[in-house]
């Protein structure tokens, strides 16, 4: 992403943050991989980072106000994690405040979170640019993420599956295969490589995720899954125009 910033902008502020906003009090804040150091060392190694932002909070006591999204939160990942995006659309509101940037890049590999941001952005008349920034991925096709630190070597070894069988989907899709059997087998085979569970395993349309039983313009594949209580999201653009 800061390859794609810095061909955007003169200038690139790098924000590092765990936000406890995203977090319901069942789930892992505490636990969270904290890597500061060496994210520091990488960005310093890049040479493509002017500032960096790191506050050790955003707000005292917790933020008074809450921005909620749109209701492209609500399928998905939102589902299983209703706090999810609310918690991503206050912190980010409050990034694009006090940073003040003019720009900003996030990631496809989180593609609703992307679409949740660029909506409150449209919705709120924020004056900034939402930039996306392609999916980087391991040579295995597993998409480089803060969270592939909670896996063990197993669950390492079989995680790069989900990409495999959005890719495999994909191809399908092309060859005209019922999306509804598509979607099926891909959802077994996880399974069966060892995912506890598939929380999701559609086909949607990229602007307003909601889900399509065939291909056409602007449609994506979508997947997440639970590898012991690890989330492995991950999406393919199956046609985009």
């Amino acid at each position: 992403m800061l390859e794609v910033a810095a061909t955007h902008s003169d200038k690139v502020i790098t924000s590092i943050y765990v936000n406890p906003l995203q977090f319901a009090p069942s789930e892992d804040f505490d636990k969270y991989p904290r890597t500061q150091s060496a994210d520091l060392d990488k960005l310093a190694a890049t040479a493509l980072c002017d500032a960096v932002f790191m506050p050790e909070t955003m707000y005292e006591d917790g933020p008074a106000t809450k921005i909620f999204p749109s209701s492209l939160a609500d399928g998905l990942e939102g589902a299983s994690r209703p706090h999810f995006f609310t918690g991503v659309a206050t912190v980010v509101n409050q990034l694009f405040e006090q940073t003040d940037a003019d720009k900003a890049v996030f990631g496809e590999k989180d593609f609703q979170q992307l679409r949740v941001i660029q909506q409150m952005v449209l919705d709120r008349h924020i004056q900034i640019e939402v930039i996306a920034a392609p999916t980087l991925r391991e040579a295995d096709g597993l998409a480089m993420s803060s969270r592939n630190g909670y896996l063990t070597p197993t669950q390492r070894a079989q995680a790069p599956a989900l990409y495999q069988a959005l890719q495999k989907a994909a191809e399908s899709l092309y060859a005209g295969v019922e999306v509804a059997k598509i979607l099926s087998t891909a959802k077994q085979e996880l399974i069966a490589t060892g995912f506890n569970s598939v929380d999701y395993f559609i086909l949607c349309e990229a602007d307003t995720l909601a889900p399509l039983m065939k291909l056409k313009n602007k449609s994506n594949l979508a997947a997440g899954g639970t590898d012991r209580a690890v989330l492995l999201a991950a999406f393919v653009l199956a046609m985009y125009a």
